[in-house]
């Protein structure tokens, strides 16, 4: 009896000595693994997003509403499809704007618009509002200026300009046009 129990477990030892050997670490310790993000892993991406920066007032100082948003994490920049905009300037003044696409630079101090941008608001002297289009804008959130080197359109009740070329200084309320200006104004 005590043979055949010593031969149960000698198999039972057996059993598990050929298990580790098969199942057991045979390439070493184990080597942590890490992850790499390539400039293509988004860092989040959101749907019907809304992303809004408040002045010390707490009231807005911009919105970008994006039917879709995504961040490449490496370059810590978002790309928005399909935009709506709204700033406001230091006196109040609400300007909006709409582009197909854009990028988000700088955690948002930075906004280059494209592809059918239109951008409206009043200036200093109009009770209606001018309204500025142009396929490529960038828009300085923070020093509230907009500008670009492509053609731009400045339509206006009884007016239009075109231009290549536009800086506009929102909180001053100046507009300089670069150069190839053309335009008609009827009083």
């Amino acid at each position: 009896m005590i043979l055949r129990a010593f031969a149960a477990a000698a198999v039972i030892v057996l059993l598990a000595l050929a298990w580790l050997a098969l199942n057991g670490e045979t390439r070493g310790p184990a080597v942590p693994a890490t992850a790499t993000v390539s400039s293509q892993t988004p860092g989040y991406s959101a749907r019907d997003a809304v992303l809004i920066e408040t002045g010390p007032d707490g009231v807005p100082m911009y919105t970008l509403h994006a039917a879709q948003i995504r961040e490449l994490p490496a370059s810590r920049v978002a790309l928005l499809n399909q935009i709506d905009m709204q700033f406001r300037e230091a006196d109040g003044q609400q300007w909006n704007g709409r582009a197909d696409t854009a990028r988000v630079i700088d955690e948002a101090a930075r906004v280059d618009l494209k592809g059918n941008v239109a951008l409206s608001g009043l200036l200093p002297g109009n009770a209606q509002p001018v309204r500025i289009t142009t396929e490529r804008l960038s828009v300085d959130t923070h020093a509230a200026i907009v500008g670009t080197r492509d053609e731009v359109t400045i339509d206006w009740v009884g007016g239009q300009l075109h231009a290549r070329g536009i800086v506009a200084r929102l909180r001053d309320q100046r507009i300089r046009l670069q150069s190839q200006v053309h335009g008609h104004y009827a009083p």
